[in-house]
């Protein structure tokens, strides 16, 4: 009688343990919905997302409609997401977040869009072999190689480069200047000369025009000895190599 007993204990506690772990499960269910506006009229657009969930190792793509069709997809865990927004006549954003809410029912976020400008002069011109163009409107974080949003509109304009210019071929160097380690500086000038690269091929320019390096703080373009100097030779440039 006991042995019965004991087995039926048992069974409850395993039932009641599956049912917990169930809910657990569920409660981190988190439905993620992500919708695009004009960043002055705050008017929703249509838009086409690509998320990369870095701890889930998921890529979500999809798109939302004003007034209607919604994007969104489910996260089960707190999670780094790079988030690619795009609309027609607007900047191409992309935003690094983390979203750390892994209990709530549900998560919005809105992304905030540039429009073109139209009167802008969107091709670099008078190219010529063996060229220099200093990307002076390109910005990463302090010591880091992740790309600041206020630097899609100028590598918008040397993708509209690329695309009417079918032979162009470019080298992305990445420099530094003398401050800290140089093996570091070595591997930043190389991150952030790889970083524009993907932005560039994301955009639908063919890797095989593209040249990567990075030159630490070995091609400087002024003397280190002034601050201003220095934040000369902290900079990022293309280079024509074939026309």
């Amino acid at each position: 009688m006991i042995r019965v007993v004991l087995l039926l204990l048992l069974g409850w506690l395993m039932t009641t343990s599956l049912f917990a772990q169930q809910l657990i499960k569920k409660s981190q269910q988190t439905v993620f919905t992500i919708s695009a506006v004009d960043d002055k009229t705050s008017i929703e657009l249509p838009a086409q997302f690509t998320i990369e969930a870095k701890k889930a190792k998921k890529t979500f793509k999809g798109k939302s409609e004003p007034g209607g069709k919604t994007f969104s997809f489910v996260l089960t865990q707190a999670d780094t997401l790079n988030v690619i927004t795009s609309s027609p006549g607007y900047y191409e954003v992309e935003e690094l977040m983390t979203v750390t809410c892994d209990t709530c029912p549900d998560y919005g976020y809105t992304v905030r869009l540039e429009k073109l400008d139209p009167k802008a002069d969107t091709v670099f011109r008078n190219l010529q072999v063996n060229q220099a163009f200093r990307l002076d409107n390109v910005y990463f974080d302090q010591s880091s190689y992740v790309l600041r949003p206020e630097s899609y509109p100028q590598l918008n304009k040397l993708v509209k480069t690329l695309a009417t210019t079918p032979k162009l071929v470019i080298e992305i160097g990445g420099h530094t200047d003398n401050v800290g380690d140089r093996r570091l500086n070595q591997l930043l000038s190389e991150n952030r000369a790889k970083v524009i690269r993907n932005y560039l091929t994301r955009s639908g320019i063919i890797e095989d025009r593209l040249k990567a390096s990075g030159y630490g703080d070995s091609h400087p373009a002024a003397p280190n000895d002034s601050e201003e100097n220095k934040r000369k030779n902290r900079r990022v440039e293309f280079v024509v190599l074939a026309l």
